[in-house]
């Protein structure tokens, strides 16, 4: 059994007291009791800062990182931060998408490993255990885990800032547990032979150019049209809105323009903007017709 394990850093990769970046993803598995029988490789990723930092160019070389010791490893493990845990899980799944037939576990904790009632060794632990019988049971796809839950990656949502018990999947259950033996819930995603034969493929194609606003009745309708013009000569190509209710924009004009977020809206799309609506809740859907 063969393990790769990469360190990007956040507070799990924190260690010593004034806190300091561990030296290595090695460093940070000192003193754990791990099982003796798996063989380890540990890389360090080229950044390890706060997770807030990572773009997605960041997440496509972590993808090509993990990529690279695909063949050679019966699992994968990443050390990562809370803050933007699933966004790194949501675009992992995107550029691997069902052709990732191992597990691959994305990890962080709410507190390093030397504070006293730390998260760190337990989720450490925790992810190496669930690794190990993902891979002998032939479990695939890309999970998170947090109070010996495990998590489905491509519905991640961190619900708190610091609890130990920080994620949730909004429509998605819990796939299996870690405490105290690990379960499998049926409905697990089990490796696909002939996908499997195929290979690892990575889909890296992502836009840096596209925008997320919550509007509300008070947002004046100049900034959206700012915007969509840009500053000349780089122009957004897509603007997603959270929406409220079922899908609803508000429509009200502003007072100064006589223009409301509809005619913003209506303006985007005539310049070739791709216009996305977002449910304000976790488990809901738009309709568009709003």
């Amino acid at each position: 059994m063969k393990i790769h394990i990469l360190n990007t850093g956040g507070t799990l990769g924190m260690v010593g007291n004034p806190l300091r970046p561990a030296k290595s993803a090695k460093e940070l598995m000192e003193g754990l009791r791990l099982p003796t029988e798996i063989d380890y490789t540990f890389e360090d990723f080229r950044l390890r800062e706060d997770s807030t930092n990572w773009t997605n160019a960041d997440r496509v070389e972590m993808a090509e990182s993990i990529a690279k010791k695909y063949e050679n490893h019966d699992a994968h493990i990443l050390f990562t931060g809370t803050d933007s845990l699933a966004e790194t899980t949501a675009t992992l799944c995107m550029v691997f998408k069902l052709s990732m037939q191992k597990p691959l576990i994305v990890v962080g904790a709410q507190m390093t490993k030397d504070e006293p009632g730390s998260d760190a060794p337990k989720q450490i632990a925790d992810s190496v255990r669930i690794s190990n019988l993902f891979s002998k049971e032939h479990v695939v796809g890309i999970y998170s885990i947090a109070m010996g839950n495990v998590y489905d990656g491509t519905r991640l949502k961190k619900r708190n800032e610091s609890g130990f018990d920080f994620l949730s999947t909004p429509g998605r259950a819990i796939v299996a547990h870690a405490y105290p033996h690990i379960r499998l819930e049926p409905g697990i995603r089990k490796r696909d032979p002939k996908t499997f034969v195929q290979g690892l493929r990575l889909d890296i194609r992502f836009s840096s150019d596209i925008i997320t606003l919550y509007p509300d009745a008070d947002t004046p309708p100049w900034v959206i049209d700012k915007i969509i013009e840009g500053n000349g000569e780089e122009k957004i190509s897509a603007l997603i809105f959270g929406a409220k209710g079922a899908g609803n924009i508000p429509n009200r004009t502003y007072k100064k323009t006589g223009k409301s977020l509809i005619d913003m809206i209506k303006l985007a799309t005539e310049k070739g903007v791709v216009v996305g609506i977002l449910s304000p809740f976790d488990d809901g859907q738009v309709d568009l017709d709003r």
